[in-house]
């Protein structure tokens, strides 16, 4: 007898979680619809989701993973409110960004090998529904922000001190940008397992390091566009990779 009160027990609790994950599906729907709308409206441009983030229990807003049929390869992280009362984003800041990404990938074409780039703000979030402003007024708002720039670079052939070179001119016509430079120096492999990864999501996060099988990088503190970095320095830092 106690047996089966067990797997009747069982049985109405697989029941119960069967409903409340039916129950979800059409609640989450409606909240990509919510959302998408609401980015419509602030942007006036067509968006799509591209994930739902989900709604942590008994929160009053929820996260979605989106971007801009204008610019599908841009995704972007966005928060709403479960009433449509308000949504926060990270639209502009994402494709600052990426102009941003396209800008160091020109100034580093001295660079022999093949390179990927990623720039992520520190802080995401910035008062203006202006998605095509550049870089210099994104700062001239975010006055004190910083930047995580990460450069995933497979080398041809070993050359430091043309690489150097090249890095130096990294943030010409964005010497407004202060932060820090990560340089990752790898294989084919592990290059084309990030560029998927970059793909993928909005922004670098805890599984960036296991991408990257756990890469130690070149760390170059850079300020107003000039790296703080000698040669001298560079070469005990990345001496035995270029």
């Amino acid at each position: 007898m106690k047996m089966l009160k067990s797997i009747i027990a069982g049985v109405i609790v697989m029941s119960i979680a069967a409903v409340d994950l039916t129950a979800c599906v059409p609640k989450r729907k409606e909240q990509e619809a919510q959302a998408v709308q609401m980015l419509n409206e602030k942007y006036h441009e067509e968006f799509e989701i591209e994930k739902y983030l989900g709604q942590e229990s008994m929160s009053d807003y929820y996260e979605v993973l989106a971007f801009s049929t204008e610019h599908p390869d841009i995704l972007f992280e966005a928060k709403a409110a479960v009433d449509g009362s308000f949504i926060t984003d990270e639209y502009v800041a994402s494709r600052v960004c990426r102009a941003a990404e396209e800008q160091i990938e020109r100034n580093l074409g001295g660079l022999t090998g093949y390179l990927q780039v990623k720039v992520q703000a520190v802080s995401k979030s910035i008062d203006s529904v202006q998605a095509d402003m550049s870089m210099q007024d994104f700062m001239s708002i975010k006055t004190k922000n910083r930047f995580a720039v990460y450069l995933i670079y497979y080398p041809a052939e070993k050359n430091i001190a043309q690489a150097y070179q090249a890095l130096a001119n990294t943030f010409a016509g964005l010497e407004c940008m202060s932060g820090n430079l990560k340089l990752y120096i790898t294989n084919e492999k592990v290059l084309k397992q990030v560029q998927t990864y970059l793909t993928e999501t909005a922004k670098v996060d805890y599984e960036f390091d296991e991408v990257l099988e756990h890469t130690e990088p070149v760390t170059l503190p850079f300020e107003n566009g000039v790296i703080q970095v000698s040669e001298t320095q560079f070469r005990e830092m990345a001496g035995d990779w270029l």
